[in-house]
């Protein structure tokens, strides 16, 4: 209950971003939406866990640390990129790898997908039946297994920090 609470009041607040005017009247609507808009995702999520907020408070500076290494990995594949763009006879092999992956929540593997995809070069095609891997497209794959480890080592380790 606490969670349709607080979602809803974010939802006000967005709902006063979106229409443009902040005030009560708009902050109420937006509230009294929110409810509405969650009920149906409620199947996807579960609402009726425990939240704790202290844990979520703690995981704010990991999350900070999981952007700062996420603009500093895109910084570098995107100078990768325009090096490829700019010299296009590069001896490039592109291709699919499979990744095994150590996220078990949906929150983790999405984040961990969605961070590769950002990532200039690199796109999650799909994820495993088990949820255990995922197949990455890359740009250069040279060394298969130097993009898996890439991705395991140093992208999901801030992400399993951040996320799970």
């Amino acid at each position: 209950m606490k969670r349709y609470f607080f979602y809803s009041i974010t939802l006000g607040f967005a709902w006063c971003f979106v229409h443009g005017v902040i005030n009560l009247n708009n902050f109420l609507i937006g509230m009294l939406l929110g409810p509405i808009i969650i009920r149906p995702f409620k199947t996807f999520y579960n609402f009726d866990e425990q939240l704790s907020y202290t844990n979520t408070i703690r995981r704010i500076p990991k999350q900070i640390k999981f952007l700062s290494i996420l603009l500093i990995e895109i910084i570098k594949a995107s100078v990768f990129v325009a090096k490829i763009i700019l010299r296009p006879n590069l001896d490039l092999k592109p291709g699919i790898i499979a990744v095994p992956i150590r996220a078990k929540t949906d929150a983790g593997i999405t984040a961990i997908a969605n961070t590769i995809t950002l990532t200039p070069g690199t796109l999650t095609i799909d994820v495993s039946d088990d949820k255990s891997t995922l197949y990455v497209h890359a740009i250069d794959l040279s060394d298969p297994k130097a993009v898996s480890e890439s991705i395991r080592d140093d992208l999901e380790e801030y992400v399993l920090e951040a996320f799970e």
